[in-house]
């Protein structure tokens, strides 16, 4: 009885916070809705009377506070996994929305390290293992599929396929395809774990950066030499076997988006690195000059 009370209790928490955070996004949406249709009907310019400037500075204040409470439990599980001995690269501030990109990139760009040594060790094409992350989970490693049918990670395995390639996994289930009770288990050990990276990789290796990426790369280099071809092999990791053509299919045609796009942003990272440490070494030698 106080298992299940603990269970409710930790739901309610995370479900109140991303609650929250989208009802002040909603609330800056109609705002700013409320200030368009109000220009419109008034004659008047935006921002120059008192009431249109009060709206906008409303607007701003409910989005920042939204997006504050949706950022929140991301913060708890970059924490979580710096607790739990794992480098994150470079770009640990996410400034762009999961949904996009750039977003996908930045937070998948955090592993960056892992992944690299995970592609390298089973010569996997350089970003693919990235844009996979990037197409399966926005590179969010305590992710759970939407439908709840059991995917989950930063790969979104299922069980089955999970446990076949090393990981250990929560609950009996051997299934590969969908299962919607081992979703409902997922969904509870992050609810009552509270979404602490630390507590979950040890209870479901699916949801560990390494091990993770270890399997999926595992994975898709076996199907690889089956197939003798990286889109099927990519095709054959989203539906169990490859799409008469692969490359013209969503998910294939996504990973390879993405995978290029992680390349070249990843390039433009290094070169504002490369050029930060040679500004240092210019000033360094300038300072020891005028020694």
């Amino acid at each position: 009885m106080i298992k299940k009370k603990k269970e409710k209790t930790a739901k309610e928490k995370i479900s109140r916070k991303k609650i929250m955070g989208l009802v002040f996004i909603f609330i800056s949406m109609i705002l700013s809705l409320v200030n368009i249709l109000s220009v419109k009907m008034t004659g008047g310019v935006v921002g120059i009377n008192v009431g249109s400037s009060f709206i906008i500075i409303l607007t701003i204040v409910f989005f920042v506070i939204g997006l504050l409470f949706l950022s929140n439990l991301e913060k708890k599980i970059v924490a979580g996994i710096i607790a739990a001995g794992i480098t994150v690269s470079g770009m640990s501030q996410i400034t762009a929305p999961y949904w996009t990109k750039e977003g996908r990139f930045q937070r998948t760009y955090r592993w960056d390290k892992i992944l690299k040594n995970t592609e390298t060790k089973y010569k996997i094409p350089k970003g693919l293992l990235k844009g996979l992350a990037m197409r399966e989970s926005y590179g969010d490693p305590l992710r759970l599929n939407s439908g709840g049918d059991g995917g989950a990670g930063l790969f979104m395995f299922a069980p089955g396929t999970a446990e076949a390639y090393g990981l250990k996994v929560i609950g009996s289930s051997k299934n590969t395809g969908v299962d919607k009770e081992n979703g409902k288990e997922l969904k509870k050990l992050v609810a009552i774990n509270k979404n602490n990276y630390k507590n979950v990789a040890k209870i479901d290796e699916r949801f560990d950066v390494k091990k993770s990426a270890k399997a999926a790369a595992h994975y898709i280099k076996d199907e690889y030499n089956k197939y003798g071809s990286w889109n099927k092999s990519l095709s054959a990791y989203n539906q169990g076997k490859p799409a008469p053509n692969p490359e013209k299919t969503e998910h294939v045609s996504k990973v390879i988006e993405y995978q290029k796009y992680y390349n070249y942003r990843e390039n433009i990272n290094n070169k504002s690195t490369n050029k930060n440490i040679t500004s240092k070494g210019q000033v360094n030698k300038s300072v020891n000059k005028h020694r």
